[in-house]
């Protein structure tokens, strides 16, 4: 049995075909997410804003107002102030050194030389520190109140509510890009199926009339496609981390036990794919890297929300996507510090596994061939 092993890991390994779909490609493609998307969190990093005060007599008065800046200035780093008189924030303001400025006097005024966000969100805390300032007086409500209500309205419509501090918003793809692999491992339990049922090639043909059951062929080149699969795999981690700097978090033995559950869900998925028509090897992976990115594409490979909408419209179809389960498993070891998310898409993956070898033993189990 062990040089049956050893001849169907040199075969594997010979065949280019499937080391460029289980690796060369998902490296590729990879770098490519890295080139195409690696300015993207620069640009939707929120930037601290540079305004002025006009440091007048109405604004020393104010007290709820001078701590309200100071606090979205020190706290929240959300302002750069500048305390200046009036000519010198006009001043500014015409050379582009602040995005705007603030005025006491019977009001609060705020002047900005054009629209945006930044200067949206300025007129948004002066307008709320109105709405909230009777308040203040009426109930006295303290200073780290004001700021709060202030920044309550600030998150709810200019900032997204995250849950870790590092998010990054291309993750996604890198997940997704994890999970596709894992299926394209598919393509060795293809290979696995044609080199043994006699009526899809002359070679298993051949070996079928050796004294090795075909059962235990099909197992050893299973055991050898699971090898090099979670190998491909563990070496794309090692690519994405190390070369590409994507961030997996630090929870290295799940990262590993995944990357190994995802191997044995793409194989047995190649598997059954392999069993259930008898049409050529080629058509075969055609349905396979077909069905792959369909899966990729709800588990949000092209689009980054998609997986959320099919989990809010469709939510039966994100819980039986194996790609979807590997991403969400990625993302609960990136974003939480409790691994409950992943243990539950960890074991929705080895009942998906369960399923595709359950379907395939009874179809190979039917299966009656004539001797040769």
């Amino acid at each position: 049995m062990s040089h049956i092993f050893i001849n169907q890991f040199k075969i594997c390994l010979k065949k280019k075909s499937l080391i460029f779909w289980t690796l060369i490609f998902p490296i590729a493609l990879g770098t490519f997410f890295n080139l195409a998307f690696s300015n993207i969190d620069e640009s939707e990093k929120f930037k601290t804003i540079d305004i002025a005060v006009v440091n007048n007599e109405k604004f020393n008065e104010n007290e709820s107002f001078k701590e309200l800046i100071r606090a979205l200035s020190t706290d929240e780093e959300i302002f750069n102030p500048q305390y200046v008189n009036l000519e010198e924030a006009k001043s500014l303001l015409d050379n582009n050194k602040i995005k705007g400025y603030i005025l006491l006097e019977e009001k609060i005024k705020v002047f900005v030389k054009e629209n945006g966000l930044s200067q949206t969100i300025i007129k948004s805390v002066v307008d709320n520190f109105y709405q909230v300032g009777s308040a203040v007086n009426h109930i006295i409500l303290d200073k780290q109140n004001l700021k709060n209500l202030v920044m309550e309205d600030l998150n709810r419509n200019y900032f997204k509510d995250v849950s870790n501090e590092k998010v990054s918003s291309i993750v996604t793809y890198f997940y997704t890009l994890i999970g596709m692999a894992c299926l394209y491992g598919g393509v060795f339990g293809i290979k696995a199926v044609i080199d043994s049922e006699s009526n899809l090639s002359k070679k298993a043909a051949r070996v079928n009339v050796s004294p090795v059951h075909k059962f235990k062929l099909l197992l050893v080149s299973l055991v050898v496609a699971l090898i090099i699969q979670f190998t491909e795999n563990l070496i794309l981690l090692g690519y994405l981390i190390n070369i590409l700097k994507i961030d997996f978090g630090n929870q290295t033995l799940p990262l590993i036990i995944l990357a190994g559950a995802g191997s044995f869900a793409g194989i047995s998925m190649g598997v059954l794919i392999g069993l259930s028509n008898k049409k050529s090897e080629d058509t075969k992976v055609g349905i396979l890297m077909s069905v792959t990115m369909a899966l990729s594409f709800l588990a949000g490979m092209m689009i980054k929300n998609m997986r959320e909408l099919v989990d809010k419209n469709i939510p039966i179809l994100g819980q039986i996507n194996p790609v979807s389960m590997i991403t969400k498993a990625l993302y609960s070891l990136y974003y939480y510090d409790d691994l409950n998310i992943y243990f539950q898409n960890l074991f929705s993956l080895i009942i998906f596994t369960f399923v595709m070898i359950t379907i395939s033993y009874i179809i190979l189990r039917r299966k009656k061939y004539d001797s040769i």
